[in-house]
């Protein structure tokens, strides 16, 4: 089971991530934007097939070609790795686009 990340180690975690990537109160957040709809849709199958795997899952709202994400980890009531795990592979999947 992850353990909560300590506050004074969140911001080397976060430098290891795109800057698209913040962080707001206890959650993770992101802001992705595609060429159109279709893209984002693409991205969002790609990635719910690895949040799957993870059994960890985002709070996330697509808007066309937008994707908004929060990371959080739930029984956890924070961050954990495997936010950023998580995180890290949406910033690949999305370099590749």
């Amino acid at each position: 089971m992850a353990e909560l990340i300590e506050k004074k180690n969140l911001k080397n975690q976060l430098s290891k991530l795109s800057n698209k990537w913040s962080i707001n109160d206890k959650f993770l957040i992101c802001k992705y934007e595609f060429k159109n709809f279709n893209e984002a849709l693409l991205f969002m199958n790609k990635v719910g097939v690895r949040c799957e795997e993870m059994d960890h899952h985002p709070k996330w709202t697509n808007v066309y070609n937008t994707l908004d994400i929060e990371l959080f980890t739930h029984d956890k009531d924070g961050l954990t790795i495997k936010d950023f795990d998580l995180a890290m592979f949406m910033d690949k999947e999305f370099k590749k686009k």
